[in-house]
Order: structure tokens, then C-alpha cells, then sequence
């Protein structure tokens, strides 16, 4: 039997969980939307995994109320989140590695410069994608929809 990796078997629609649901989600993307702004005034990586986090806490939080909300513009929504916590996931990664790096560095480990400025550039162009794709869903209309309904 397959299942799917969000469906909670036994929840159904009720007036009852939609208003739970849109509390929790107003909640979530208010955040959500907190944290982007923050991040946009400094882009330092602190401030980046919070925004980390905050997409951690709407996509899973989504997953549960799917049940509650019309599939399309629902689903359209959640590919945007998860895209999102993908490109912020990978420009962490990055990170720890130059961390990582730098302690290496520090126990005199030699590391090739062309390695480490691979990685930045790396990272550099994944930021810019990152933030890039912020600014996209923060505009969306597919955003704007669904504050609607939830609201």
C-alpha cells in the first residue's frame, strides 16, 4: 500500500480544523515573511537560517491542513516553499563546508585556493538564486491568494 508522504489518514475537512489550519498557516507565513525581510536587510547566514527554518515550519505545517484547501493553487503553493527550502538548504550546505574548510585552515591543513574560491563563487551564485526566487514568491500571486483564504 502506498501512501502518500503528507496524508494523515482518518483527517477530513470540517469547518473546525480550517479555522485551526488557517490560524496555524497566518501564523507560519507571517513568520515566514518576518524573516525574509530581516534576511533582505543584512543577508548574513543567521539571519538566512532563520528563513531556513521558517520555510521548514510553513512546508510541514502545509502538508498537515492539505486536506483543507483547494488542491491546485494549494500544491502551487507548496512547490514554491520547497523550492525555496531547497535553494536555502543548498546555500547552507555551502556554508558548513567553508566552515569547515577554515578549520581545516586553522590545524594547517593545506587547502587549494582555487577549492575555496570555487566553493564561494558556488555559493555566491546560489544566494543570488536564492534571493532571487524570495523576491518572486514574495510578489506571487499565488501568495497573495492564498493569504487571502487564509486570512
Amino acid at each position: 500500500m502506498s501512501k502518500k508522504k503528507w496524508k494523515v489518514e482518518k483527517l477530513r475537512y470540517s469547518k473546525h480544523l480550517l479555522k485551526i489550519a488557517n490560524t496555524i498557516l497566518l501564523n507560519r507565513f507571517d513568520n515566514l515573511l518576518f524573516y525574509i525581510d530581516e534576511y533582505f536587510k543584512t543577508k548574513e547566514i543567521e539571519p538566512l537560517h532563520d528563513v531556513r527554518i521558517a520555510l521548514r515550519r510553513v512546508r510541514y505545517n502545509m502538508e498537515l491542513f492539505l486536506v483543507c484547501y483547494e488542491k491546485k493553487l494549494f500544491m502551487r503553493l507548496y512547490y514554491k516553499i520547497e523550492k525555496l527550502q531547497d535553494l536555502s538548504g543548498s546555500v547552507r550546505d555551502l556554508d558548513v563546508f567553508l566552515e569547515n574548510i577554515n578549520l581545516l585552515k586553522k590545524d594547517n591543513v593545506e587547502v587549494s585556493d582555487t577549492l575555496e574560491y570555487k566553493i564561494k563563487e558556488k555559493r555566491h551564485n546560489l544566494q543570488e538564486e536564492f534571493e532571487n526566487e524570495l523576491k518572486k514568491f514574495v510578489k506571487s500571486r499565488t501568495l497573495k491568494s492564498f493569504f487571502k483564504i487564509i486570512s
